[in-house]
């Protein structure tokens, strides 16, 4: 027997074959898909996130904590991509084959990590919702999803996602459009950093984003103003 059949052999009994689950399937099914057929570009800013901590510290001293789920980051950000999407409708838009669909309503998605994948729940005419229907809307849907009793109507309809790892060392990251969305936006850790403001060094907290944006629906120059409505709502609370 030769050396690479023998090492071949060796490496086989160290391995362990792992099932795939119907979640890791589906993830799979869906990430192959994307890449495979959606013309991903990418978009990358940082936002300072002064105004994101006084809003949240703000929203936390009338948190009423018998009564209503705590108020996150991911909240603030889903409301600042929803006043970006009221402000730029050409990027509440779906690819749909021979022509493009402009939504009258906001329809988002966040994602939610599970042991063996993600799920994306939509919160549906999100733009009727004031902050803390959206932090009560955010977290019903997530209890619902790790509980897996999310119905499948929840997770319909969404134009774009919001993903947010925002604990941990992750400081930025590329996410993968969810078809048939037509963008998704990627937070990564809150950090201080060094920044310049009026010709002056300084230490700020901020965020770097990442929005994935489908070129059939998006040219850069609609892509950028998008991104930029985000970036001003977030850094104008």
């Amino acid at each position: 027997m030769g050396i690479r059949c023998k090492e071949k052999i060796k490496r086989k009994k160290q391995m362990k074959k792992i099932p795939l689950s119907t979640m890791r399937k589906a993830v799979a099914g869906i990430t192959t898909q994307s890449f495979s057929t959606v013309p991903h570009f990418y978009l990358r800013t940082e936002v300072d996130a002064t105004a994101l901590i006084a809003k949240r510290k703000g929203l936390l001293e009338n948190w009423d904590k018998d009564k209503d789920p705590k108020p996150t980051y991911t909240d603030l950000m889903l409301w600042a991509t929803i006043k970006a999407l009221n402000d730029c409708p050409r990027a509440n838009r779906i690819w749909d084959g021979d022509c493009i669909h402009e939504f009258e309503t906001v329809n988002l998605g966040f994602v939610v990590g599970l042991d063996d994948g993600l799920m994306i729940p939509v919160i549906c005419e999100a733009e009727k919702l004031d902050i803390m229907d959206l932090v009560r809307k955010r977290y019903e849907l997530t209890v619902a999803t790790r509980a897996g009793k999310l119905p499948g109507s929840a997770l319909l309809g969404a134009t774009m996602s919001l993903t947010n790892i925002g604990l941990g060392c992750v400081d930025e990251f590329a996410p993968v459009i969810c078809p048939p969305q037509s963008c998704m936006l990627a937070a990564g850790r809150m950090k201080e950093r060094a920044v310049v403001i009026d010709g002056e060094l300084c230490v700020r907290p901020t965020i770097r984003l990442c929005l994935a944006a489908d070129h059939r629906v998006f040219d850069g120059l609609q892509a950028g103003e998008f991104l930029n409505s985000i970036v001003e709502a977030l850094e104008n609370n």
